[in-house]
């Protein structure tokens, strides 16, 4: 063997050989047909009739063909150039088919299973928390605040300053109260007294003066009536775990590194 490698025509040939075959794998790599069957061309055509309305002729089936083969080139262009890893949106679609791809499809669940579910996270189905309350609020801050706020403890009808707000919030969720006035004054009106006028709570838009009229906690919510979030938390969770136990037969291949680099 070691006389064969010192014979420089031997080693010629195999470099050739070598060079030969990669170019060949580099040309047919350059190369790669872009395949129209004749059933995919005849389902092309049928679509764009459906669009037009009318049947497509010789012309119309070439600029077809033309419009698919200038499509299909970009696209594989396109991925050479590896466009979806700096366009999020891309990344997120390819994510979500892998996604569909690693779960298939989830079978229906039985009531049995749904029910099981339920109590198994029965935490998740309960109502959220509710605050009664009213407001009165002001644009600038007011010259006697106390003295305001005793005329409205006495019932004295106070003119303010009225934002698209409103000034009734019966009934209103704590996600939809930070939505509208923020943390921190919905941590106000969790904590102060109820049935008495307090205030004033600066803003953004003001300063507010609110009377709680009552909280609600959350209720347990029947099974009946969170039946449709039910099934889609089971079918939410099923995918989860399909995707879980696919990451970890692939995780020796894709090894996370993580800190500067």
């Amino acid at each position: 063997m070691k006389r064969l490698l010192k014979d420089p025509v031997l080693i010629f040939f195999v470099l050739g050989a070598l060079l030969f075959v990669l170019f060949g794998l580099l040309q047919r790599e350059e190369s790669t047909p872009i395949v129209l069957s004749n059933g995919a061309q005849a389902l092309l055509v049928s679509e764009w009739e459906m669009l037009t309305g009318r049947s497509a002729d010789s012309n119309d089936v070439q600029r077809i063909v033309e419009d698919y083969y200038e499509r299909e080139l970009l696209f594989r262009e396109g991925l050479s150039r590896e466009l979806y890893a700096s366009d999020p949106s891309i990344r997120e679609l390819i994510i979500e088919l892998m996604q569909q791809q690693v779960t298939g499809e989830i079978l229906e669940p039985s009531g049995k299973d749904l029910v099981n579910f339920y109590t198994d996270n029965i935490d998740r189905y309960y109502s959220e928390a509710t605050i009664s309350f009213t407001q009165r609020l002001f644009r600038d801050a007011p010259q006697a605040p106390d003295q305001l706020l005793a005329q409205l403890n006495q019932g004295d009808v106070i003119g303010d300053d009225q934002l698209w707000q409103g000034k009734d919030f019966p009934n209103y969720g704590v996600s939809m109260i930070r939505g509208l006035f923020g943390q921190s004054l919905l941590e106000v009106l969790e904590e102060i007294s109820i049935a008495e006028w307090q205030g004033p709570y600066q803003s953004a838009e003001g300063w507010h003066y609110f009377r709680v009229e009552r909280r609600d906690k959350p209720v347990l919510l029947s099974f009946e009536r969170v039946k449709d979030q039910v099934m889609a938390d089971y079918q939410a969770e099923a995918v989860s775990a399909a995707v879980e136990a696919f990451v970890e037969t692939k995780r020796a291949a894709y090894p996370l590194e993580t800190g500067s680099r």
